[in-house]
């Protein structure tokens, strides 16, 4: 047997101090390059309408919680991180909340470029061109034209692609200092994107396993040190927050997004298909293209000297599979895989710049950066160009498909709260269903508004209206409690005198109330006031 061989590797080269002006001159292109992929962001998307489009029935409840004291966040929060619905109240006009995801939209970018610029390129034009290529795919994947609603989902694709630019980072320089910086990420993007810890928990697993096969034990130790501490402030910020509103009724939501051990082929394979569209690749042979970038995005982080980096890219869909059948978080759901889609396509992006540097490389084009910053153009617009349905998209484009469009396109409580506020008369009586009492109370802003819970809803919360005006009819299990709802309401109209009227307001009726709101208003009159997608009424017997 031989004797065992000792991994030795060279010492680290010593730090030499760069001057401002240098350090400049080195960051502007970097800069430019941000900025001119950012520049595209509103060509891409149509940030004029989204901002401007009311909210629906899962952002009224997040937008509602800017109308009650900070100190019931907690409990309005409990769909979405507390972190990320403290930002909403730092938006100074409510019609423009969705800012928060915008934002996170840019930071998601920013973070594909730095991801490719992190890696070890030969010359600093080709890391620039891996960070444009990462960006450039990130901003153009048809999933991000699907994500400007009110929600998280934006934060955890940003959070992913950061942690990742981290852990490449640390590898490039490591120094203890960095890798706490790593750790404290981890703990304080936890409290605005639970994927957070996921994606930090990967990434300090990789960069073991690579102390571990190097036999680099003090480094391994201080990986597992720091990465214990910051696992640890992360959970207890997940314990304060999610677990704390965990409920059986999100549960029962998500349950066909929990595939059992059994299961888990067919359910991979079949959900898997589903969403290639929104990767770019409805076509087989663009699919194909799609895993080859990927693997070959993956060997580079690998072979660029970041394979810490490499085995967290790997681990993410291990941990998104294992909390899926764990019964933790929805596996291949469109909204909460939306992290593990925009990775994909960040690996695809290093892919692409891989192929064009290697392609510059064996024509001895000079200079390489620039040559493969041609080369990975010319891959990035073709896949532009083959996705430009996409692009604009306002959530009920015809040329996506049905099975993409958004319930913005569908929901109007905003005009029908506006409409009835102009022409109610004093002491006028509302009628509301039982969703439309979130987008009410946000729109409205009736005063003696409370909060209600426990409530057997996915959030566990309602809001109730102290005003007597205003009636909610509940969650129907048939038309009588619709009917029961319309005869308080216009007995009290009766009692109040001549010429006061009872408005309905409806919003995201669902499929089974919907049947019992038809069958009830068959016994009254109706006057629809407003047209639109959820028009208002006057009822009357």
């Amino acid at each position: 047997m031989g004797t065992p061989t000792e991994v030795v590797l060279a010492p680290a080269p010593p730090r030499t101090l760069v001057s401002p002006a240098r350090a400049l001159r080195t960051g502007v292109p970097d800069l430019v390059a941000v900025a001119v992929l950012l520049g595209l962001f509103p060509v891409v998307h149509d940030t004029g309408s989204l901002l401007h489009a009311p909210y629906y029935l899962d952002e009224a409840w997040v937008a509602l919680s800017i109308r009650f004291p900070i100190a019931d966040l907690p409990l309005l929060a409990s769909s979405t991180p507390v972190g990320w619905a403290f930002l909403l109240r730092l938006v100074p006009d409510v019609n423009y909340l969705r800012v928060v995801p915008l934002v996170f939209h840019l930071l998601t970018i920013a973070g594909g470029y730095a991801l490719g610029r992190q890696l070890g390129w030969r010359t600093p034009g080709l890391a620039r061109v891996g960070g444009a290529a990462c960006g450039a795919v990130v901003l153009l994947l048809p999933v991000q034209q699907i994500r400007h609603d009110l929600k998280q989902y934006t934060a955890d694709a940003a959070a992913t692609l950061i942690v990742l630019a981290l852990s490449a980072w640390v590898e490039a320089g490591w120094t203890r200092r960095r890798l706490v910086a790593l750790g404290a990420v981890l703990v304080a993007g936890t409290a605005f994107s639970e994927i957070t810890a996921v994606a930090g928990c990967c990434a300090f697993g990789g960069l073991a396993v690579v102390a571990l096969g190097l036999r680099r034990w003090r480094r391994l130790v201080e990986v597992l040190v720091v990465g214990a501490v910051a696992g640890a402030g992360a959970g207890a910020v997940i314990a304060a927050t999610v677990l704390r509103s965990h409920s059986k009724a999100m549960d029962d939501f998500w349950a066909a997004s929990f595939p059992t051990p059994g299961r888990l082929p067919h359910y991979l394979w079949e959900h898997g298909k589903g969403l290639l569209p929104l990767l770019g690749a409805g076509h087989r042979s663009v699919a194909l293209l799609l895993a080859c970038a990927c693997v070959l995005g993956i060997g580079t982080v690998f072979r660029l000297g970041r394979p810490g980096t490499g085995t967290a890219l790997l681990l993410l869909p291990v941990a998104a599979v294992v909390m899926g059948v764990a019964r933790v978080y929805p596996l291949l759901d469109l909204r909460t895989s939306h992290f593990l889609l925009v990775a994909v396509a960040a690996t695809a992006g290093l892919g692409v710049a891989a192929a064009a540097a290697l392609a510059s490389r064996l024509v001895r084009a000079a200079p390489p950066g620039l040559a493969a910053g041609a080369l990975s153009a010319i891959v990035v617009a073709a896949f532009a160009a083959a996705n430009a349905n996409w692009y604009r998209f306002d959530g009920d484009d015809p040329a996506v498909g049905d099975p993409y469009k958004t319930p913005m396109a569908s929901e109007d409580i905003r005009s029908a709260v506006v409409y009835v506020k102009a022409h109610a008369a004093s002491g006028d009586v509302v009628v509301l269903d039982e969703t439309a009492r979130y987008g009410f109370a946000f729109y409205w802003q009736p005063d003696g508004a409370r909060i209600a819970a426990p409530y057997g809803n996915t959030v566990g919360w309602t809001v109730e209206f102290a005003a007597p005006t205003v009636f909610v009819a509940p969650g129907t299990t048939g038309p009588d409690d619709v009917r029961r709802a319309l005869d308080q309401a216009l007995d009290l109209a009766t009692r109040r005198g001549q010429g006061i009227r009872v408005w309905l307001v409806r919003s995201h009726v669902f499929p089974d109330e919907r049947a019992a709101w038809q069958v009830a208003l068959r016994d009254y009159r109706l006057d629809l006031v407003t047209s639109g997608v959820e028009p208002v009424a006057i009822v009357s017997r």
